[in-house]
């Protein structure tokens, strides 16, 4: 590239800060960007709180992949407010609000440290969680890239149900499940109240590109029966501030969402740059960097016991960074598991006030006897390492947008386990839309039982229509490969991104 060239020339390395907002879904894909844009020859920083460096650097202690994958990533570290003590996930609104108040001010005396060292800011690419950036970028006139950490569905969802509702905060909130939306002949939305139909659902029709969705397909943030009103606003108030932003980008790749990207492009230009996941998986290699995600506790090393099993014999069950099940829901996924008869490798992670080593005592009487050989429980792993290895058949996932992507990315075929945020349309899409997995059924007390589970296990690894799936998944996997190729979409996408960043800087 031109651009690129004269850069080498003058020796000018544009300066670009990448902050993510401290949970590890949102900072994984954020410092994989990071780690691509270094490999364009610009100087970046990676701006983290003080416990999430704290964290990352206990959890990757011994662990030389890990920190060998640290060693060109530039770490600086803001205030978060909270005391060092204070468990960040289970007070997540009090977080959000005083790394507002108190991470703003580090922030801001962060850059000016950068400005007395000659190290102006060219661009900063921000979370879109963290809505206060743009006031502090436009007060150094530094050009802003907003990211979005969810799928292009989703952000189209929030965006015109933000911009058509007008949504204020304040004592009630609009029902969205009460609402019909549907295409109008000026490509506009209109609201239509009706009874609930025959199945107590209603449908979302037709927004902009994006199929037919059931009220219950839509992120629970915006759903009536939503418990967290903090989160909606959290969500939400990203929408206020997009249009300071130079540039839109996403973890997706055109393949995977081209009509819901063409559904907001008019309004917003969204560049996909995903999926961020590191080369090394998506080009087929296997070099010894392959773990080069970050973690925020310790991952078990479970290699060994995966290459004691056959080809396409292991169930992975995992439902991510946040989400903890009751004892009922683990119960029904153990018995479940077990009477399918296949080998698994379940990630239990442990909730607020247990030890990491306690993380069994939930699980059924002698379930751990009964299974042994046959199953593993852990409480963290190596997710990408443990997806790319040849013994995983099926991935049981909460449907979070990083697993999805992740899992798709190596094709392999989900069981959709979706609780909240934006899981329930990921799990559509996964279903009904790629057709890449099923979705578990939840029966009238809320729990998904262990014959849902066993049956739809035995579906997967027996049946034709199990065949389709993981002929579909590795279609889907050969896509997002070929987006990071040479002419690939979001290869493209990232160089266009930088060419912009050197040519403004």
């Amino acid at each position: 590239m031109e651009s690129l060239g004269k850069l080498e020339k003058s020796n000018k390395r544009p300066h670009v800060v990448v902050f993510p907002y401290p949970a590890q879904g949102h900072i994984n894909p954020l410092m994989e960007f990071a780690n691509r844009l270094l490999s364009h020859n610009l100087m970046v920083t990676f701006v983290a709180t003080e416990k999430v460096k704290e964290r990352i650097a206990q959890a990757q202690d011994g662990d030389s992949c890990a920190n060998s994958a640290l060693e060109n990533i530039r770490i600086e570290t803001i205030s978060d407010g909270l005391t060092p003590d204070l468990d960040r996930e289970k007070n997540s609104a009090m977080k959000a609000d005083l790394l507002k108040k108190f991470g703003s001010v580090s922030f801001e005396h962060l850059i000016e440290r950068f400005n007395a060292q000659g190290k102006r800011v060219s661009c900063i690419v921000y979370d879109s969680f963290l809505d206060w950036v743009p006031q502090i970028a436009k007060k150094f006139a530094i050009p802003l890239a907003f990211f979005w950490t969810q799928s292009c569905a989703v952000y189209s969802i929030y965006y015109h149900y933000h911009k058509r509702t007008g949504l204020l905060y304040s004592q009630q909130l609009i029902i969205v499940s009460t609402i019909i939306f549907s295409a109008s002949s000026t490509g506009g939305l209109r609201y239509l109240k009706e009874e609930d139909d025959l199945e107590n659902e209603m449908y979302v029709k037709g927004i902009f590109g994006l199929p037919q969705l059931c009220s219950s397909d839509l992120p629970s943030f915006i759903q009536s029966s939503n418990p967290y009103p903090s989160a909606t606003k959290l969500v939400l108030d990203q929408f206020d501030i997009v249009s300071q932003a130079k540039w839109i980008l996403g973890n997706s790749f055109k393949e995977l969402e081209e009509t819901e990207i063409k559904s907001i492009d008019s309004l917003v230009q969204p560049r996909t740059v995903g999926p961020l996941i590191p080369p090394s998986y998506l080009e087929g290699s296997n070099p010894k960097d392959t773990n080069v995600r970050v973690h925020l506790w310790r991952a078990t090393n479970c290699m060994n016991w995966l290459k004691m099993k056959g080809e396409s014999t292991v169930i992975y069950v995992s439902f991510g960074s946040f989400l903890v099940l009751s004892k009922e829901q683990i119960h029904e996924i153990a018995f479940g598991l077990n009477d399918s008869g296949y080998s698994f490798l379940w990630v239990i992670r442990p909730s607020d006030d247990k030890e990491a080593n306690n993380i069994t005592q939930d699980l059924p009487e002698g379930f751990l006897e009964e299974t042994n050989g046959k199953g593993l429980v852990v409480p963290w792993c190596p997710q990408m390492m443990v997806l790319s290895h040849s013994s995983i058949a099926l991935f049981m996932t909460h449907c979070g947008w990083n697993s999805t992507l992740e899992s798709l990315s190596l094709g392999v075929p989900m069981l959709a386990f979706p609780e909240w945020s934006d899981q329930p349309t990921n799990a559509k899409y996964i279903e009904d839309h790629w057709k890449i997995g099923r979705r578990l059924s939840r029966r009238d007390d809320g729990l998904v039982g262990r014959e849902e589970l066993n049956k739809l296990i035995k579906e997967v690894m027996e049946t034709n229509q199990g065949a389709e799936l993981r002929k579909n998944a590795l279609w889907w996997k050969t896509l997002a490969m070929k987006s990071f190729g040479k002419s690939g979409s979001s290869n493209k996408n990232i160089e266009s991104f930088v060419e912009e960043v050197i040519n403004s800087a």
